[in-house]
């Protein structure tokens, strides 16, 4: 009798063994599986295919630029999420970030209030867009001030540069400036060789299409003044409540880049200045 009590009593202590191991790996699993449940998001991100230095594709059909590699720089940061860079028309991004079809856009855009209804928009800003004039080497313009009487290149009706032009008029009543709406089309390339050989005396335009690098590599007589207007450009996201939290993560990226320093070298490496020198 007391052998069976031995041997009954073993065989209990195997159960409570054999339970206690299957607790285990069940809360092993449990975790594997909750680990698994924790997936990163994919972010399909659209960007434009041909406004170099902003974002274009290289020979090898990468897409690169100032933007492109800014949200390659926030895809190391953000562990929750991954981007991925889609070049398109520019109309076709607008259209598919508001049918959803896309997560983000980036374009080099500006803040308005019919964006601020339609999209998120992350608070901090991802970079500047400025407007300056550019002149002939020793025609002696520093300002609007200068332009009374000059011949100046065409506006696009669109955009943020005829807008920035017209609220300096209008803070600024004593400036007589006269110039016509076109939709030019004409390479930023061409457009400045148009105010070295006298076509025109000045060019109202964002900085950030290459002319730096375009005024040096052709040795153009021409030179930009001191931005008339700076506007902080942000990347637009689709208006969805899951989306509010890929607003406010973009937005802490996008501060830590700044305050690392990060924007400002690739800014000097895109543009050939530093755009957030006029912060």
């Amino acid at each position: 009798m007391k052998r069976k009590l031995i041997t009954f009593t073993i065989f209990i202590l195997v159960l409570i063994l054999a339970a206690c191991n299957s607790d285990s790996v069940d809360n092993e699993t449990t975790k594997a599986d909750s680990d698994s449940d924790s997936e990163v998001r994919t972010i399909k991100v659209a960007t434009g295919h041909t406004s170099k230095p902003l974002s274009w594709v290289d020979d090898d059909g990468e897409v690169t630029g100032y933007e492109p590699e800014l949200i390659k720089e926030l895809d190391k940061i953000l562990e929750d999420y991954e981007f991925e860079l889609i070049a398109v028309e520019d109309s076709a991004g607008e259209t598919g970030l508001a049918t959803g079809k896309y997560d983000m856009l980036a374009g080099g855009l500006g803040y308005t209030q019919e964006r601020e209804e339609q999209y998120l928009i992350p608070e901090e800003s991802n970079g500047r867009a400025l407007i300056k004039i550019y002149v002939g080497e020793d025609s002696g313009i520093e300002g609007m001030e200068d332009l009374a009487g000059k011949k100046i290149s065409p506006l696009s009706p669109a955009g943020a540069t005829l807008k920035a032009v017209q609220d300096l008029e209008k803070e600024n009543p004593e400036y007589k400036l006269e110039y016509e709406l076109a939709d030019v089309g004409i390479p930023i390339a061409d457009r400045l060789k148009e105010i070295g050989n006298g076509k025109y005396d000045a060019l109202f335009y964002p900085s950030s299409y290459g002319q730096i690098k375009i005024i040096e590599e052709q040795n153009l007589p021409v030179r930009a003044t001191d931005p008339i207007k700076i506007i902080p450009t942000y990347f637009m996201i689709h208006k969805s409540e899951e989306n509010e939290k890929l607003r406010d993560a973009v937005s802490e990226g996008i501060k830590e880049l700044k305050d690392n320093g990060t924007l400002s070298e690739l800014s000097i490496e895109f543009y050939d200045e530093d755009v957030f020198q006029y912060d």
